[in-house]
């Protein structure tokens, strides 16, 4: 049986999914697809995968038509209408979550963060209403979901009718790398640096977040990750932690070099992710791992699964 991975336009998918093959030592007959126009520089030390480019949909559907079984580690707007074209094939989804609170969840702000949300277009609200038709189609054509959480999947397959099966996989398993980190000078009493993630989406609630963060005796440095996201997103959230945070509000405009960014974690005290859906997965596990404060919404069906195994988590009422 011939098997493909299919993944967005993201290197970040890739890679990571890649190192966990190499970490986990798993011997996985798979040609990884790459949605790009050419394969990223960071892709090509690993040789001995056939890693391929494709930059049309019409050569994407054709290549993934060579395959039996197809996982995708995630339903993008790009090749939604291809799904269905794919006939007598297994297909996977690795329920990653943003594309179904896209066009599904409504409540993904907390009140300050709402007022601050720009209003979509016009032609944005009928893409979003195609997207929504599509996304449903293509998952009523999964044969498997690749999730962890058991009861939010019988909630879709109840919700939209689906013939898929529940397949336990947690994703996250490729960001798993134990990161040693050493304190390189002792904290003074009393002070205390915070990390908020993921990214430059508003769906972070970072607003809501810099207004605690601003009433909270002893934070003298909050970083805020701002190196991607949406452009209107990046602004309002800059933006916002400088007028409520002033000096000691610190954001973080470029990807940062690893040991950079590993003295940064070292710095760090609270890791703040304060999305109502599933997101930020990586740096939630890299936050326990490393024995930092970690503060989630209640909202996020994610503190279910952290909280079954035992580990404390907080949230924003607590600081």
């Amino acid at each position: 049986m011939k098997k493909a991975h299919l993944f967005p336009d993201n290197i970040t998918f890739v890679a990571n999914f890649m190192d966990g093959l190499r970490k986990f030592r798993r011997k996985e007959e798979n040609t990884i697809f790459v949605f790009f126009e050419k394969i990223p520089e960071r892709l090509q030390r690993y040789s001995d995968l056939d890693i391929r480019a494709v930059s049309t949909t019409s050569g994407l559907l054709k290549t993934l038509n060579e395959f039996d079984e197809i996982t995708f580690h995630s339903l993008y707007p790009h090749y939604l209408h291809l799904i269905p074209k794919l006939n007598n094939k297994t297909l996977n989804w690795v329920f990653w979550g943003y594309e179904y609170y896209n066009y599904f969840e409504t409540e993904l702000y907390e009140p300050l963060t709402n007022k601050l949300v720009p209003k979509k277009s016009i032609l944005k609200m009928l893409a979003q209403r195609l997207r929504k038709f599509q996304l449903v189609t293509a998952m009523k054509c999964i044969d498997n979901f690749l999730f962890w959480d058991r009861s939010f999947f019988k909630k879709l397959k109840k919700q939209f009718t689906l013939k898929a099966e529940f397949k336990e996989f947690l994703y996250c398993k490729s960001f798993l790398e134990p990161i040693t980190l050493t304190n390189s000078s002792p904290r003074q009493s009393g002070d205390c640096t915070c990390y908020v993630g993921n990214s430059g989406d508003l769906s972070g609630n970072q607003p809501d977040v810099f207004q605690t963060l601003s009433k909270t005796l002893g934070i003298t440095k909050v970083y805020s990750l701002l190196a991607y996201g949406k452009s209107k997103h990046l602004k309002i959230i800059e933006n916002y932690g400088d007028r409520k945070l002033g000096i000691i509000h610190h954001p973080i405009r470029n990807f940062l070099p690893r040991n950079q960014y590993l003295n940064t974690m070292n710095e760090v005290d609270i890791i703040i992710c304060y999305h109502s859906r599933m997101q930020a997965l990586g740096l939630i596990f890299n936050a326990i791992l490393i024995e930092k404060i970690l503060v989630l919404n209640p909202k996020n069906n994610f503190t279910t699964l952290i909280n079954n195994l035992g580990i404390i988590i907080f949230y924003l009422k607590d600081l």
